[in-house]
């Protein structure tokens, strides 16, 4: 695994790279730290994946002022560009398969596929700002303590992530996504997407709950949905194996982006 430091935007962006293979651009949720796919990327080590920690989180510089969306995708196109990367799949997870909706609208000849996972097309914002204030607000042992909650909701996975190292604890990182939300939908132009998209969602998933990936499977000409049964929210971390078979068994099907294009063409999607 190497990372880099790179200059985009005027701003210092932490970006890791590892494994072999056809790039895999990674794209994480809210708060979420580059460590947090490392048991993915243990099972995807036949793909180059890329990933990144989003300004203002983990090891890159915090902007001034918010970015949107619109801002956030502009700057993993040009990542990519310094990588030398013209062309990858890509998979965003929850904060993350927004970004990675943004991105293959903004640049559609960047992106070969897309996997979508635990994410919706907006404007959700997956979490409610007063429980991320809540968390960061109780005392450093009360926050790490154990509490009486759903095993799905945000104060537990936000202490699941922040005990294992894989979410920020600084609270000015969740709100600077949030902010990048606001506002934002995908829905009215989902129907551009031209890629093989993937939908990946967790059967007992409380905070994107399953209409939203059927929502995206119908919006979507080329989607298909798999479920992960019996899993919640944080599936890319509780069942990365699983997830990973997906992601593959996904990215090695035989129907190419150029036989698929005369089909779409015609009117079959």
């Amino acid at each position: 695994m190497t990372t880099h430091k790179l200059t985009i935007k005027d701003l210092q962006v932490n970006v890791s790279i590892c494994g072999q293979g056809s790039p895999l651009l990674l794209l994480n949720g809210l708060g979420g730290l580059i460590r947090t796919f490392d048991l993915l990327r243990n099972e995807l080590m036949d793909y180059t994946t890329i990933t990144l920690d989003v300004p203002g989180v983990g090891n890159s510089q915090m902007p001034r002022w918010p970015m949107r969306l619109p801002s956030h995708a502009n700057l993993i196109a040009e990542m990519l560009k310094q990588l030398g990367i013209d062309k990858v799949d890509v998979f965003g997870v929850s904060w993350g398969g927004a970004l990675a909706q943004e991105f293959a609208l903004r640049y559609p000849s960047m992106v070969r596929r897309l996997i979508l996972a635990a994410t919706s097309a907006g404007p959700a914002v997956l979490v409610n700002p007063a429980d991320i204030r809540d968390f960061f607000g109780r005392s450093k042992s009360a926050k790490l303590s154990k509490q009486k909650s759903s095993p799905n909701s945000i104060q537990t996975l936000l202490r699941f992530g922040v005990l294992n190292g894989m979410l920020s604890v600084n609270p000015r990182t969740y709100y600077h996504q949030l902010a990048a939300l606001v506002g934002w939908t995908s829905l009215l132009r989902l129907f551009r997407l031209r890629q093989r998209t993937l939908i990946l969602t967790g059967e007992r998933d409380t905070l994107v709950r399953l209409y939203n990936a059927h929502l995206l499977q119908r919006s979507i000409r080329c989607a298909e949905l798999h479920v992960l049964k019996g899993e919640g929210h944080f599936f890319v971390v509780t069942s990365a194996r699983r997830t990973a078979q997906a992601i593959r068994e996904f990215l090695c099907q035989q129907h190419s982006d150029e036989e698929l294009a005369p089909m779409i063409a015609h009117g079959k999607f």
